[in-house]
């Protein structure tokens, strides 16, 4: 990496961890550009040059904090049966929306009504979640736990549809708390995969 390189380098961290103070202390809304830019010892000009505007940063940041949970979580996880090792990813999942709530409901909601370049590399990035957990549905037919004719994308897509309504649920409010959230994914997976699991011959 070259001088250039790690100045770039160098000033994306301090914005983001300019960002993710001022977000998590006082807020989504109350935070502006100029106070971010303020933080990270950098002109309005620069920060716009890496984030165009503000919502652009914590969709960055709130990737980074997924993306983290998620590594973690597949780097621990057991073989174990398909229902554990699903339960196992989501709640991890989950705790990392629930550490900013306030923050992850701005999140979710701009992935459901987000647009054009935004959209494109939200669909690119809940894909590569998407794969990773039909990875775990392979791993469940070549052990004989599910049906060789499934297609592992689109169990995932159907795991995955689970937990998102039980997200959006909960951050909405409609659901009272995370542990009933987590009971409700609990009990439809496990529907689910009554579904998919091999019939006995």
């Amino acid at each position: 990496m070259n001088r250039r390189a790690r100045r770039k380098e160098k000033t994306l961290r301090r914005i983001e961890d300019a960002g993710w103070s001022l977000f998590t202390s006082r807020g989504f809304e109350a935070t502006s550009t100029r106070s971010i830019a303020e933080a990270a010892d950098i002109a309005a000009g620069t920060l716009f040059n890496y984030f165009p505007e503000k919502r652009s940063l914590l969709i960055h940041l709130m990737r980074g904090q997924i993306d983290r949970a998620l590594d973690e979580a597949f780097a621990t996880m057991a073989e174990s049966t398909l229902e554990k090792e699903l339960t196992h990813v989501f709640s991890a999942l989950n705790r990392c929306y629930a550490k900013e709530r306030r923050l992850s409901r701005v999140f979710v909601k701009e992935l459901l009504f987000t647009d054009g370049q935004r959209r494109a590399e939200s669909a690119a990035w809940t894909f590569n979640l998407l794969k990773r957990v039909a990875n775990i549905v392979s791993n469940a037919q070549r052990r004989g736990e599910l049906d060789a004719s499934i297609e592992p994308m689109a169990a995932a897509q159907q795991v995955f549809s689970i937990h998102y309504f039980g997200l959006v649920t909960w951050l909405g409010g409609t659901i009272p708390s995370q542990a009933v959230q987590e009971e409700q994914f609990t009990a439809s997976l496990r529907l689910l995969l009554r579904g998919l699991r091999r019939s006995a011959a």
